[in-house]
């Protein structure tokens, strides 16, 4: 069994194709977790968000993920 990429796990995530994945991209990700709330999606693109834009690059991605 092969382990997925970060740029895999990014691609999953950022559905829109844009290079970013917003808050909105990663509560719908995390959504099937009941666990991670609309505010704790906000909140982890807010700490891993280096450059404040509000969504976070594969860079940003990348240095937050394990």
């Amino acid at each position: 069994m092969t382990q997925r990429t970060k740029r895999d796990q990014f691609d999953e995530i950022d559905v829109d194709g844009d290079g970013v994945i917003t808050v909105d991209e990663l509560k719908m990700h995390l959504q099937s977790d009941p666990k991670i709330t609309a505010a704790e999606a906000s909140r982890i693109v807010d700490f891993a968000d280096a450059n404040s834009d509000g969504a976070l690059s594969f860079e940003e991605f990348e240095a937050f993920t394990p």
